[in-house]
C-alpha cells in the first residue's frame, strides 16, 4: 500500500473496514485483493464457530497434501504470498503493518505459505525468486520485531522435501485466517491462477513469524491444572517435566512440589504448589535441571505454569479453590494405568466441564504395566470422554504430528497421552504438545483486557518479617505498575481502602509491571487493615460496589438426601477466588439431582464482588452443583484514605475474627 499513514502501526488492532473503491485508491502501486469470507473450518484456540480441520502445507511429512489450499480469509495468523522480490520503501511499509496485525492475530506468531496464491493454488518460485522472497521476510521481521524461522519447503513439481528444518515445536501455528487481502501483482496472480500445470522445479515455502521478547510484553503464560485421583502421578510427573530428571520409581520427583512435612511422609499432595517450564522462540525447552529460574525467565517466551493440586477427597475444597482461583487455561488429568478410573477422577473430570476448563489426559506408570492393562484404561478413558456429559471424543497421541493436531483440536476432541516418568517414553510428544499451546482467551478478548484499568484478584495472603503483608492473585485486566494507586476491599465494612503498590514479583523474581494474565505477588506502602482471599484490588476508575445477595441458574450435579434442595439450604461457593457460605433465601421451585432452576442467593460472612455471568461452583457434603450468576444487588461502598476513619465501627472486630 502506497500510503500509509491512514493505519497506525503500533495501534493496529483490526483490518480496515474503508470501501473496496477507498482501498483500491490508496493502492497507488498494486491492486488490492480482498480474500473471500468464508469459514475454512480450521481450528483456533479461542475462536468461535464450527471447527472442522481444514487442509494443511504440512500434513504429511513427506508430501504435498493436495496442488492446493484453503483460499485465504480475512481474520488470523496465515498469510499466502506468492512472492516478495524487492519490495519498494511504501510496498515494504505495508508488508510491516500487515505482518503486525497477522501477529496479533495469533497471539505472537503468525505463518506466511509463500508460493501461493490468495485462492489456494501452489503457483510456486523459482529458485532466485524464492530466495529473495524469504530475504524479504526476514526484512520485515526485523522492522516488525519479529524473528522469521523456515519450517518447511517444498518442491511443487514432484510433491516432496526440499528442506525440513528440525524445530518440531513449531510444524504449524493453528489460526488459517487472515487480516486483510494481500496486495500482489495484477499480472502475476492471473496467470498463476489460470494455469493448467504446474512448472517443475518450483517451490512453496512455509515460514513461522514470532515476535521476539521485549520487557512489555515479556513472555506468553499459561497455565496448567494438574487434576486426578490420589497415586496417579501428578506431582511426579511435573516434577520430571519442570526439573527435567527422571524420577527413581519411589517418588524422587515429587519431592520438588512438596510444601509441607507431612506431604513428604505421606506422599499425598495437600496444598497447592507451582513450577514453570519454558520455551524459546525456537521451541527449545527450559526447565531447572540446567538453568536457574532466572533463566527460564530471561530465555522463554512462553512459560507453563504448573499448578499441582490435590487428589484426595478430603482436600476437594483446595482442589476446587485451584481451579477457580488461579483460572488455569487448561487441566491434564493424570490417570494411573494400573487402577484406572477410580477414585476422583470423574469428579475432578465434571469440575473442567461444569468450569468450561479445557483439559487432557495422560496415563502415566505405563512401564510397569502390561499392555493390555493399559489398553483396557486407555478404553475406559475413550468411552467416558464421548459420552453426552463431555462430548469430546479421545484422541490419542503417538507421534509429534498427532501432538500437533492435538493442541490445533483440544476443544474439540481431548488429547490422551501414554507416558512413563521412570522411563520418559513419551515424554517428548508432551513437550512438543504443551509447547503449542495457546492461550485459553481469544486475541480480541486478550486484547481487550489488556487495555482495560488494572484489576487484580487476591487468591492469597502472607505475612513476611520485615516486609508486612503480601497478597498473591491473578491480574484479571490492565497492567499493574510500580507506585500505582489503586482500592483494595471490600472490608467487612463494605468499605475499599486506597493504598499503593510498592513492589511487584513474579515467579519470585521482581518487576517493574504485571500484565493481563500474570500470576504474581504485591508489597504495599500503607496497608492498614488485613486483607482476604477474594478481595479485589482495582483501579480508582472502576465503580467501588460489594455485593451481599445475587441471583444464579444452578443445576444439580449430585444430592444424595431423600428431601429436596429448598429455601434455607447453604453451601460453600466458589467463585473466581471467593470462597464463602451462601445460603438460598429464595428460588423458584425445590429441585434434586439432574434439575436446574433460579435461586437467589446471599452471602453469609461478608460482602464481596462477583459480577454477572460468572461460572460458580457449590457443594456441601455430598451435594453439588454448578450454575451461572445472571443478577446482582450493588451495594455502593466507601473510599478509606491511608490515615483516615470513614469507616464503620463494627468492621475491624469483626474483620480480625474472621481474618
Amino acid at each position: 500500500m502506497g500510503k500509509m499513514d491512514l493505519v497506525n502501526n503500533a495501534d493496529l488492532q483490526s483490518p480496515p473496514t474503508k470501501e473496496l473503491s477507498d482501498t483500491k485508491r490508496l493502492c497507488d502501486e498494486t491492486d488490492y485483493k480482498m480474500a473471500k469470507r468464508q469459514n475454512l473450518g480450521c481450528f483456533f484456540v479461542g475462536s468461535d464457530g464450527p471447527r472442522h480441520r481444514g487442509n494443511r502445507l504440512l500434513s504429511n511429512s513427506e508430501q504435498l497434501p493436495d496442488t492446493e489450499l484453503p483460499p485465504e480469509v480475512e481474520e488470523g495468523n496465515i498469510e499466502y504470498k506468492l512472492k516478495l522480490v524487492n519490495p519498494n520503501p511504501s510496498r515494504l511499509e505495508h508488508l510491516v503493518t500487515q505482518m503486525k496485525w497477522r501477529l496479533r492475530e495469533g497471539q505472537g506468531e503468525a505463518v506466511y505459505e509463500i508460493g501461493v496464491c490468495d485462492n489456494g493454488k501452489l503457483a510456486g518460485l523459482c529458485r532466485d525468486e524464492m530466495d529473495a522472497s524469504i530475504d524479504t521476510l526476514r526484512t520485515m521481521s526485523k522492522l516488525a520485531d519479529a524473528e522469521c524461522i523456515v519450517l518447511k519447503e517444498f518442491n511443487v513439481a514432484d510433491n516432496k522435501t526440499v528442506s525440513n528444518v528440525p524445530t518440531p515445536a513449531f510444524l504449524k501455528p493453528p489460526v488459517p485466517k487472515m487480516a486483510w487481502g494481500e496486495v500482489e501483482d495484477k499480472n502475476e496472480k492471473t496467470a498463476s491462477s489460470s494455469s493448467s500445470a504446474l512448472t517443475p522445479d518450483k517451490f512453496v515455502c512455509e515460514v513461522l513469524i514470532r515476535r521476539s521478547q521485549d520487557e512489555d510484553c515479556m513472555w506468553t503464560d499459561l497455565r496448567v491444572a494438574m487434576l486426578g485421583n490420589v497415586d496417579a502421578g501428578k506431582s511426579t510427573l511435573c516434577g520430571v517435566l519442570t526439573h527435567g530428571e527422571l524420577d527413581n520409581g519411589a517418588g524422587k520427583a515429587r519431592l520438588n512440589l512438596f510444601r509441607h512435612l507431612h506431604e513428604i511422609q505421606s506422599g499425598h499432595t495437600s496444598s497447592i504448589s507451582r513450577e514453570i517450564l519454558g520455551f524459546d522462540k525456537q521451541g527449545r525447552m527450559f526447565n531447572y535441571e540446567n538453568h536457574s529460574i532466572e533463566s527460564i525467565l530471561d530465555c522463554s517466551s512462553k512459560i507453563i505454569t504448573f499448578i499441582d493440586l490435590a487428589g484426595s477427597q478430603k482436600y476437594l475444597k483446595t482442589t476446587v479453590f485451584g481451579l477457580t482461583g488461579h483460572c488455569p487455561d487448561y487441566a491434564a488429568l493424570v490417570v494411573n494405568s494400573k487402577q484406572g478410573l477410580v477414585g476422583t477422577f470423574r469428579e475432578h473430570l465434571g469440575l473442567t466441564v461444569a468450569l468450561r476448563v479445557l483439559s487432557f489426559v495422560c496415563i502415566t506408570k505405563i512401564d510397569g504395566t502390561a499392555p493390555a492393562t493399559v489398553r483396557r484404561c486407555r478404553m475406559q478413558i475413550e468411552n467416558i470422554l464421548k459420552g453426552p456429559a463431555v462430548r469430546r471424543p479421545a484422541y490419542v497421541v503417538s507421534s509429534l504430528s498427532d501432538a500437533e493436531d492435538a493442541a490445533l483440536q483440544i476443544r474439540e476432541r481431548t488429547p490422551v497421552f501414554m507416558v512413563s516418568a521412570v522411563t520418559g517414553d513419551n515424554l517428548s510428544l508432551l513437550h512438543h504438545f504443551l509447547s503449542r499451546l495457546k492461550p485459553a482467551l481469544s486475541p480480541e478478548a486478550r486484547t481487550q483486557a489488556l487495555q482495560a484499568a488494572p484489576r487484580f484478584s487476591v487468591d492469597g495472603v502472607l505475612t513476611v518479617t520485615g516486609q508486612g503483608t503480601i497478597i498473591t492473585g491473578l491480574t484479571t485486566k490492565g497492567t499493574i505498575r510500580e507506585e500505582d494507586t489503586m482500592l483494595l476491599g471490600p472490608f467487612g465494612d463494605k468499605s475499599y481502602q486506597e493504598v499503593k503498590v510498592a513492589s511487584i514479583q513474579c515467579n519470585r523474581l521482581p518487576r517493574r509491571l504485571a500484565k493481563c494474565g500474570q500470576s504474581v505477588s504485591l508489597g504495599f506502602h500503607n496497608l492498614e487493615r488485613t486483607p482476604r482471599k477474594g478481595m479485589i484490588l482495582q483501579s480508582p476508575s472502576y465503580e467501588s460496589y460489594c455485593v451481599e445477595e445475587f441471583t444464579a441458574e444452578i443445576y444439580i450435579l449430585q444430592h444424595t438426601s431423600s428431601s429436596k434442595l429448598k429455601r434455607g439450604f447453604e453451601a460453600t461457593v466458589f467463585i473466581d477466588s471467593i470462597r464463602q457460605t451462601v445460603e438460598i433465601i429464595d428460588m423458584d421451585r425445590e429441585i434434586t439431582t439432574g434439575q436446574k432452576t433460579k435461586v437467589k442467593l446471599k452471602f453469609v460472612q461478608f460482602p464481596d464482588v462477583i459480577s454477572v455471568g460468572s461460572r460458580l461452583f457449590f457443594r456441601n457434603g455430598r451435594t453439588k452443583g454448578m450454575g451461572t450468576v445472571v443478577d446482582i444487588v450493588k451495594i455502593p461502598s466507601r473510599i478509606r484514605t491511608s490515615g483516615s476513619g470513614e469507616t464503620s465501627a463494627n468492621s475491624d472486630l469483626v474483620l480480625d475474627e474472621l481474618n
